[in-house]
């Protein structure tokens, strides 16, 4: 006798033994199309600001895994095509696709989600709401996140939330549109009384003025936030889309090596800049994945969900050692550098910088060791070169002054890429560009 079972229960019918289907029903119904118009409800608020949280974590460490490898913070060690280009100093547009494509897209997302909050939820109390805030702080991050890493934008500061597509654009405008969307954030965040997300807008703007090179508001911005805030990215095990891509890369592939570069002169290693020399130890691979250069590990992110930091307090006060030395007040500089090392438990500068030289040198390899990884070296490199501050490691290193690994340059440069182009795809598909100087390369 075939034999079913009811709602995961066996009914035991005292009727001959049999089982019986009673008050079973197996009917779905469909319920329809998703509209775009159902999402216009308070109910969808949190799942919208959760999303630009996932959109902007997704890309962060893409462009962070790109200007890892195109500058001196780890030596390209794997397989890949782009890695090969990357750390001989070449960055193609027809290579960058999809960071582009990630980055607007987290953009786009915050920004038009805001939209959305403001004007189609009609039960949603968008002044001084925690997600209304939320919402700006990412948006605002995305826009600095775009102008620190390419070489160029597709939207102008004015342009409205959830614009783009225009003709290409200098970095300046994405840098203010960040400080626009912080702007609003520091307003909703002060209406929640939300402390966190208050030094969350503050430091990026502080960060969005030093693109602009505002040293004034720049200071003005990172003296609200204290030394031990972090805000960060949220990377999780839970799938590959959320898995953190440097540890992906690093950790289930070589394809990046902390060896020959500055992070690699510690022994035992700056805790900023943890890792692992495999060959010495034993204790993972001897050579990257280009079986070449030998595989000293990264170990900052050490898991397939671990956070990546998008704005910090000691980041805060590096901004106001560099403003120091801006001002030729060396002194204030090393006191700034070292509330830095204080924090991560580091003696002080020793010889403490005696010279402006050594002051402004001491800064490259504090803001190399704290913002390690964090997408954030390739941009410091590059507005350092365009005010030809040569002494620089950084700036020595894109200059090809000196090199990784014994790689020379990819050939026809004279000196390595400092940002990511504008990607084939937005050169294909926005007519703004057709024909524009900036696609022609």
């Amino acid at each position: 006798m075939m034999q079913r079972i009811c709602c995961s229960r066996l009914a035991s019918l005292a009727v001959a033994g049999a089982l019986g289907l009673a008050g079973c029903d197996f009917d779905v119904d469909n319920p329809g199309r998703v509209l775009e118009t159902d999402l216009n409800t308070v109910d969808a608020v949190d799942a919208l600001v959760v999303g630009m949280s996932s959109d902007f974590s997704e890309e962060y460490d893409g462009v962070a895994f790109i200007g890892s490898r195109a500058s001196d913070e780890m030596a390209g060690s794997g397989s890949y095509n782009t890695t090969n280009n990357f750390r001989r100093g070449l960055i193609e547009a027809e290579q960058v696709d999809g960071e582009w494509e990630g980055t607007q897209r987290a953009r786009w997302v915050a920004e038009d989600g805001i939209r959305r909050m403001r004007d189609d939820i009609e039960d949603y109390v968008f002044a001084g709401n925690r997600q209304t805030a939320r919402a700006y702080i990412f948006a605002g991050l995305a826009n600095r996140v775009a102008s620190e890493s390419f070489c160029f934008g597709v939207v102008s500061a004015s342009a409205p939330l959830g614009g783009g597509a225009e003709a290409a654009q200098p970095p300046s405008e994405g840098f203010q549109r960040a400080l626009n969307m912080l702007a609003e954030a520091v307003t909703h965040a002060t209406g929640a009384g939300d402390q966190d997300l208050l030094d969350a807008a503050h430091g990026g703007r502080a960060q969005a003025y030093v693109g602009l090179g505002d040293w004034t508001n720049a200071v003005l911005e990172a003296g609200m936030v204290d030394t031990d805030f972090v805000f960060e990215a949220v990377f999780s095990s839970n799938s590959g889309r959320e898995n953190n891509e440097i540890w992906s890369e690093t950790h289930r592939r070589e394809e990046m090596s902390a060896f020959d570069t500055y992070a690699a002169s510690f022994d035992p290693p700056d805790p900023r800049a943890p890792y692992t020399n495999c060959p010495l130890t034993g204790t993972c691979t001897d050579a990257g994945a280009d079986g070449i250069t030998p595989y000293w590990r990264q170990d900052k992110y050490d898991k397939r969900g671990s956070n990546m930091a998008a704005v910090k307090g000691t980041e805060m006060r590096l901004i106001e050692a560099e403003a120091a030395l801006r001002s030729n007040d060396l002194a204030t500089a090393i006191t700034k550098m070292n509330e830095v090392r204080t924090f991560h438990s580091i003696a002080d500068l020793t010889p403490a910088p005696a010279t402006m030289d050594e002051g402004w040198i001491a800064l490259d390899n504090e803001r190399y060791l704290t913002l390690w990884l964090e997408g954030r070296r390739l941009h410091d490199i590059r507005r350092w070169d365009e005010e030809n501050r040569s002494i620089l490691p950084g700036v020595q290193f894109l200059r090809s002054e000196w090199v990784l690994a014994d790689d020379g340059l990819a050939e026809g440069l004279t000196k390595r890429a400092a940002c990511i182009p504008i990607s084939f795809s937005e050169c294909l598909s926005n007519p703004n560009l057709r024909g524009a100087a900036e696609c022609s390369s």
